[in-house]
């Protein structure tokens, strides 16, 4: 064995090793995930990034915005505490009035995009996008894509992970298909988290629904097929998730309603 595929086998080895040693379980749905990323690292790269954003967009002054986000962020920012206890939470309308989206980072900084107000009708369907963004975070799925990516590359030969760190990473377009196949699960698991999260903070999850059916009506084909490098399932295939979700999630919603009253 020469001295190149030794090494080759001791980097593999070792990644595996770590891989174990670096397991950890998603809330809600206890999925065990690979996690070699650490909080504070992931934190603080996506303070610099939400930086970033704050001097590229303009913040939105409309008051009906600025309540409903107050409201929900308030509402499922307690919801998750256990799940995120160190975030410092930043929630801000960004006066974009033609993007509808909203993203949320690790260390619990959360943007929306005015246009989505063009689309969500109520504080319960905000919630839904609030809720499945902040998904992602608890559920780390950046740390999850980071950890993944450097797997993938070791595994096709390549052990400069060690020595040049994650963050340096470029990736195999080759591997761009296999990323995009984890991505849509993490879709999927975020929907399965969002609806939850909302459902316990007193959001009636139905509005998810309601979401996802506008989601559908907007997306090319009504939300048809899903191409093999797409990043999100497919309307449908979503709308069909949420409804399996829909029987907890309900009772969830019924048992917040009544610690309310």
């Amino acid at each position: 064995m020469d001295s190149i595929m030794k090494l080759r086998m001791i980097a593999i080895a070792s990644l595996v090793a770590i891989t174990f040693s670096s397991c950890s379980t998603v809330p809600v749905t206890g999925r065990r995930q690979i996690n070699l990323m650490s909080d504070t690292e992931v934190v603080k790269m996506t303070k610099v990034a939400f930086e970033q954003m704050k001097a590229q967009y303009p913040k939105s002054n409309d008051p009906r915005m600025n309540d409903w986000l107050l409201n929900v962020s308030e509402r499922i920012s307690q919801q998750v505490f256990w799940d995120m206890p160190l975030a410092e939470w930043e929630f801000i309308v960004f006066d974009v009035p033609g993007q509808i989206n909203a993203f949320a980072m690790p260390g619990g900084k959360v943007g929306v995009f005015s246009g989505l107000f063009g689309m969500v009708q109520s504080e319960d369907e905000l919630a839904s996008v609030i809720a499945h963004e902040i998904a992602h975070v608890t559920a780390r799925h950046t740390h999850e894509r980071m950890s993944q990516a450097g797997i993938m590359k070791a595994g096709s030969g390549v052990s400069s992970i060690f020595s040049g760190g994650l963050s340096g990473l470029v990736l195999d377009p080759s591997l761009t298909g296999q990323l995009a196949a984890w991505d849509r699960a993490k879709e999927s698991e975020a929907d399965q988290i969002g609806i939850m999260y909302m459902a316990r903070a007193g959001y009636n999850p139905n509005a998810a629904i309601k979401v996802m059916e506008k989601m559908a009506e907007m997306s090319p084909g009504g939300g048809g097929g899903t191409p093999w490098n797409s990043t999100h399932p497919s309307s449908q295939e979503r709308l069909d998730a949420l409804h399996s979700y829909l029987p907890e999630a309900m009772e969830a919603f019924e048992k917040a309603k009544e610690m309310q009253f």
